[in-house]
Formats: structure tokens, C-alpha cells, sequence
């Protein structure tokens, strides 16, 4: 069995048991939340949604807010003498899908 679920902009393919580190939510951890599925396959078949699957939801549980990679952004004109070096780190949520 999976889903599709929309969280923020994006779209997720999701099983029961995944984790998944989705953009920011800003809920606390261990709280739980439902998205609304955008196409189900189960034993029945599939079913797709106009634009979501009347009646089913996709529960998650947040474990928590972590921090991704560290992205450096440099930047130079090359025979100008101009540099400029950042650095960046997103934060993301991780959730669980429970069903």
C-alpha cells in the first residue's frame, strides 16, 4: 500500500513505516498530523483524487526539527576582485508516517 500526500509544494510517495524530512512545519514533536491523500493504492486498486481522495487521510507523527547539509554559496567576477562566500543550512521536519 502507498499514497501520495502534498506537504507544503511538494509531493510524497509514502508507505506505512517511512521517514521523511519535508520542509519546516513548525508543529512541536511528537505531535500528530493528517494530509489529505492525492492518490491511494491499495488492495482495491488505485484510487485518484479531484485533486484529493474523498474521505482518506495520511496520518504522520513528528519525531522532530533537524538540520540539513551545509550549501556554501560563492559568488565572483572573475579579474574584479570581488568574492563573497555564505554559507546556509535549511531546517527541515521529520516526520513518520503511521497509516
Amino acid at each position: 500500500m502507498y499514497a501520495v500526500i502534498e506537504v507544503g509544494t511538494r509531493q510524497y510517495r509514502v508507505s506505512p513505516g517511512d521517514e521523511l524530512y519535508v520542509e519546516k512545519l513548525g508543529v512541536a514533536a511528537n505531535s500528530m498530523l493528517q494530509f489529505p491523500a492525492l492518490l491511494i493504492s491499495d488492495e482495491n486498486g488505485v484510487t485518484v483524487g479531484k485533486p484529493y481522495v474523498e474521505g482518506r487521510t495520511v496520518q504522520a507523527q513528528v519525531l522532530g526539527d533537524v538540520k540539513g547539509d551545509k550549501l556554501i554559496v560563492f559568488k565572483y567576477h572573475p579579474k574584479e576582485r570581488y568574492r563573497r562566500k555564505k554559507g546556509h543550512r535549511q531546517v527541515y521536519t521529520r516526520i513518520k508516517i503511521i497509516g
